[in-house]
Parts: C-alpha cells; sequence; structure tokens
C-alpha cells in the first residue's frame, strides 16, 4: 500500500473527533476509513454503530453509552462524518451532535476539522461546544514519514474551558503504522497548564484486519471518554488495546479496551465494541 492511503488509515489517531473518541492523552489506534482518494469508491457511504461501557471504582459507578456515526465518500477532495453519542453515568445523563471533515489538498498533505455541540442534559458530561484542527504532512525527503500539528478548544458551563496544542509524528514501516505526540493543554478559568503524551502501534492491512496498542500518560487536561475538562493536579496513565476484522470486504467490527489509573481519584477499565457497514 502506497504511503498517501496507509497514511489516511492511520491519521484518525489524531483527528479531532471530539464526539467519539472513547479514550484520551494518547493517539488512538483505528481502523475507520481512510480520506477519499481521486477517483470515487464503490461503496461511499461508511455507517458505524458503537456502545462502550466503564467501571470505576472509588464510588464513581457505571459510565456507559453509544452512538452513531456516518461518512461520505464519494468526494474527492472531502469527506464529512456526521456523528451522534451519548453517555449516562449516576448523575445523570447527556448528549452530544457533531459534523467533522476530511479536507485533501494533495497525497502529501490534508486536514482534519471538527465542530460538536451538547444540549443541555440532566448531567453536564460533554462541553456546551468544542472545536479543533488536525494538520497531517509527509516530511519531504523521508521514506515512511509524517509529522502532524493539532489543536482543539473546548467550551463548558460559565467560563470553563480548555486547549490543547499537540505535536506527532506517523512512521509507516512494513505493515506496521507507529505514532507518539506530545499535548501542550491550559484549562481555564486560572490559565493551568500541562503536558501529556502517547505512543501507539498498530499491524494488518485496510480490508483484512488492524491489530493494535498504546500507552498514555501525563497531567490530562482533557479526556473524550468524559468530553470535560479534568483537574490537571493528578497525574494519569494507561494503555489502550484494539481489534478490527472485516468480514467480508464491507462489514466488520471493531472492539477495545483500555484502562486508566487517574492517580489519587480512580482506576477505570472502559470496554467498546463498534459494527461497521460500507455500502450501497
Amino acid at each position: 500500500m502506497s504511503l498517501a492511503p496507509r497514511l489516511a488509515i492511520a491519521a484518525l489517531m489524531f483527528q479531532v473527533h471530539l464526539w467519539a473518541q472513547t479514550s484520551g492523552g494518547a493517539p488512538q489506534v483505528s481502523g475507520e476509513p481512510s480520506p477519499p482518494q481521486a477517483v470515487d469508491r464503490d461503496e461511499p457511504l461508511y455507517l458505524e454503530l458503537n456502545g462502550f461501557d466503564n467501571f470505576v471504582n472509588n464510588n464513581y459507578g457505571r459510565w456507559k453509552g453509544g452512538g452513531a456515526k456516518i461518512m461520505y465518500r464519494g468526494a474527492k477532495h472531502f469527506a464529512p462524518i456526521f456523528g451522534f453519542a451519548t453517555q449516562k453515568r449516576p448523575e445523570g445523563s447527556d448528549q452530544v451532535y457533531g459534523l467533522d471533515s476530511y479536507l485533501t489538498f494533495n497525497k502529501w498533505f490534508y486536514l482534519i476539522g471538527g465542530i460538536s455541540g451538547s444540549p443541555e442534559g440532566t448531567a453536564i458530561l460533554f462541553p456546551r461546544y468544542q472545536y479543533g484542527v488536525t494538520a497531517i504532512v509527509t516530511v519531504p525527503g523521508t521514506q515512511g514519514l509524517a509529522a502532524t500539528l493539532a489543536a482543539s478548544q473546548n467550551h463548558g458551563d460559565d467560563e470553563g474551558k480548555g486547549r490543547i496544542f499537540s505535536v506527532g509524528a506517523l512512521y509507516y514501516c512494513c505493515h506496521g503504522i507507529w505514532s507518539g505526540n506530545i499535548s501542550f493543554n491550559r484549562s481555564y478559568p486560572g490559565a493551568v497548564p500541562s503536558k501529556s503524551g502517547g505512543l501507539a502501534v498498530q499491524f494488518g492491512a485496510q480490508n483484512k484486519f488492524w491489530i493494535g496498542g498504546g500507552m498514555s500518560g501525563g497531567r490530562i487536561a482533557y479526556q473524550t471518554i468524559a468530553l470535560r475538562p479534568l483537574d490537571v493536579r493528578f497525574m494519569s496513565f494507561g494503555p489502550n488495546f484494539f481489534y478490527q476484522q472485516w468480514i467480508n470486504g464491507k462489514v466488520g467490527f471493531i472492539v477495545k479496551y483500555d484502562y486508566q489509573n487517574q492517580l489519587e481519584a480512580y482506576q477505570r477499565h472502559g470496554i467498546s465494541a463498534s459494527l461497521f457497514f460500507e455500502f450501497p
């Protein structure tokens, strides 16, 4: 597989799918579809249905929910993705709606941008609105190396908000994709700074299977399972693993597990499963 499609497959590890990710801080391995190529695909629509459950100690209870997203890949330079997610905790429930899109300029450079919003629920589990963009560019003069640069901002109620700037890299070798990033976070009010980062690797081939894992750590100011700012005074770390399998080339599934140790607060074990379909 050439660098451009492989870059497309792995870029979602760094994208700002603000409404759909299930863990935070590290680049997340992912088997989601690539952005549109120069010709229309036979199956321009991609639909994914997912659910997750988290078991958290120290009387935090279970955090569970689900969602759906649909992606149109029939255009040449963009691929919009519409999504919805819901989450329930002991204190209440909340929902979020989002729109993301690839913007493909050429085989060396493209962007992934997104925006999402959350109506008022019975609990504040998502930011009221958030937006971000990720740039992926092939490093000139190298074989299989790409750089990533991302920025995002989330807004809660009142004056609460958070900003994240990330830099990272992707490296392709044989059937493996290696990635890493570091994030510089700032939480408001107070402009409290923090740093976090992670590493990830995955092996396999598109339309067959992917298997991989990652590790994140640091003072994570924003965790997307909660989709809300965290207390950056607490150090956090944990691994994540996933497996994706195509059943017949147009239908498949993804299963994930992740663990988070939010020191001095809680430990969380999370599982999620997705079914995806490519059609018509």
